[in-house]
């Protein structure tokens, strides 16, 4: 490969790596601000050593004894409904009013979750639920209460705080005539899964928890994480039985999430020692009898010990959304929540500004698919001289390549006199051997936006076009048998393949020229056809529309009279000329 080739294929892979690596990085961390308490109550401080207690319970639930019937308790908005459950005293599930996961169902956070979000698990011996009883209730809050030891009370408080939000006010109060000390505890943050089981193995990378820590960084590990990597049954690296925070530095917020929706608890004035999740079965989301039992991420955060003085209270705070992944909702919660987008630090306002103008063009246009389509015109508007300039650069080549062929030939065994040569031509007859590819280099971090965006758009989410039927997911019409295999059928892809190949196809080549980047750049249609294959169709139909795009440009620009080799040189002595006078 020459120099040429090795630098545009280093920057290519640079830009994939640098927008892989950066998607986790984050804003600087928010200030510590005290948390608001009644002038009665104490600090919350650590009791003793967290990991001599944090212990996770031998069975997922472990009930304790003689616990009452359960009583719910719903409070809702015209976003959410939100059930709550006396045992444990927290959310046994939520169901989203405005978002459907069939004809006729709502989606349903923490569904099928063996432990209701906002459970304390640590501060019974031989159980990690317990019972409450209801203290007062109604539409938008409700309080569950329970002695937690001889005249230790807690009171727990829900409310309803914005559209998808609520806060618990969690309150302990000593009543007694002593010290109280209270060891850590976890605290449920819920489950998570794919929404459609039978569709698992495509959405597991996006069933994922994620934490944001005081250091002012994001990171998350997904369910694949449990399984570790063994490609051909070699295997690479274990599987985990724990994902989560190292410990090191506090969490401010920690989220189990699906590819479309999140439920995110964030600690109000403090922060949690870490944050974890371990892989479970949820049998109650069996599809049919005999089927697989779907597993999930079931999270939680180790909160410090509370010590609390005779007569006195303790508080804490936490708040909760529950809701959909829309950027626009998340960018106005508090510590960066919105981090969960995973847009990324290099690729994100490129996502962001993509995604913004797609959904103020289907303000008008009243469908994502066509809104895709009018964001590939415009982003091709933006990027038409760029393009033409690099079809006239392809045309200088194609003059220059029997010269190059010739030089080729001459100096084939002499490799650094050869590029002395091909060099000399280059700017003997003013010919940029990177103009053609610069195009690509540009919308490379678009199409990187493109994918950073889509893949956890929930606008898209049940949206037509043409046959696709929602293009969030991949457009698969049927599925072909091939014995115990499946393999699905999805347009889409094969559309976008096409019509990036007779793209490539129309361009202007340099013939009888060996040039390895031309080489690569055949294999590029079979490499987005892998790449977006069982991805969102939504980015085939991007990457189709510019195809189509690129043709009708790249035709236009065919017409244009080619250029002479002496009107080459004497436009390239013209520059150099003036240059010089410069």
């Amino acid at each position: 490969m020459d120099k040429t080739a090795l630098i545009i294929v280093s920057v290519c892979v640079a830009l994939l790596g640098y927008g892989f690596y950066t998607k986790s990085k984050t804003q600087p961390t928010r200030p510590q601000t005290a948390a608001p308490r009644a002038a009665d109550t104490q600090p919350l401080v650590p009791a003793r050593p967290a990991d001599e207690q944090l212990r996770a319970a031998p069975d997922p639930v472990a009930p304790e004894r003689n616990l009452a019937p359960e009583q719910l308790v719903t409070l809702e908005n015209d976003y959410f409904r939100v059930i709550t459950t006396t045992h444990g005293g927290g959310i046994k599930r939520v169901e989203l009013k405005k978002h459907r996961l069939g004809i006729d169902a709502p989606v349903v956070l923490n569904n099928g979750a063996p432990l209701p979000v906002f459970n304390i698990s640590g501060w019974s011996a031989d159980a990690n639920l317990i019972g409450y009883s209801v203290a007062a209730s109604d539409t938008a809050s409700v309080t569950f209460t329970r002695e937690l030891q001889p005249g230790l009370i807690i009171n727990r408080k829900f409310t309803v705080s914005g559209d998808y939000q609520l806060t618990l006010d969690q309150i302990i109060t000593n009543r007694t005539g002593d010290i109280k000390v209270l060891p850590p505890y976890r605290l449920a943050l819920g489950a998570v899964t794919a929404l459609h089981p039978e569709n698992a193995g495509a959405e597991s990378r996006y069933v994922t928890l994620s934490w944001y820590s005081t250091g002012g960084k994001y990171a998350k590990s997904d369910i694949t994480s449990f399984d570790g990597f063994a490609p051909l049954g070699f295997k690479f690296t274990s599987g985990k039985t724990v994902i989560g925070s190292d410990g090191e530095n506090p969490v401010r917020w920690a989220s189990v999430k699906s590819q479309f929706f999140a439920m995110i608890i964030d600690c109000q004035g403090f922060d949690a020692l870490r944050a974890e999740g371990t892989r479970q079965h949820l049998p109650d989301l069996a599809t049919r009898p005999g089927a697989a039992v779907p597993t999930g991420i079931v999270g939680d955060l180790a909160i410090s010990g509370i010590t609390i003085n005779p007569d006195t209270s303790a508080s804490q705070q936490f708040s909760l959304y529950a809701g959909p992944k829309e950027n626009s909702r998340l960018q106005a919660l508090p510590d960066h929540q919105a981090e969960i987008m995973e847009f990324g630090a290099f690729i994100g306002p490129i996502s962001s500004l993509l995604l913004w103008l797609m959904n103020t063009i289907h303000g008008f246009a009243a469908n994502y698919g066509l809104a895709i389509i009018i964001v590939t015109v415009i982003i091709r508007a933006v990027l038409w001289w760029p393009q033409s300039a690099a079809n006239r650069s392809m045309k200088r080549m194609q003059a220059v390549a029997p010269l190059m062929k010739e030089t080729q030939e001459k100096f084939k065994d002499k490799p650094e006199k050869l590029n002395q040569e091909m060099m000399k031509i280059y700017k003997e007859y003013g010919v940029n051997p990177v103009g053609s590819c610069l195009p690509m280099l540009i919308q490379f971090p678009i199409f990187l936006g493109f994918y950073w965006m889509l893949q956890s758009s929930i606008e898209l989410r049940h949206e037509h076009f043409l046959w696709i039927k929602d293009l969030s997911q991949p457009d698969t019409v049927w599925r072909l048998a091939l014995g115990g295999f499946s393999l699905p059928v999805n347009p889409m892809p094969l559309v976008m393949t096409l019509t990036m190949y007779l793209s490539m196809r129309i361009s202007p080549q340099p013939q009888g020229v060996d040039n390895p980047m031309m080489k690569m750049m055949k294999f590029m249609p079979l490499f987005f056809l892998l790449f977006c294959y069982n991805f969102s169709s939504a980015l085939s139909l991007y990457w189709t529309a510019q195809n189509i795009l690129s043709i009708v440009q790249m035709r236009y620009n065919l017409k244009q009279v080619a250029p002479t080799l002496e009107a080459m040189k004497a436009q390239a002595a013209a520059r150099r000329k003036q240059q010089r006078k410069r």
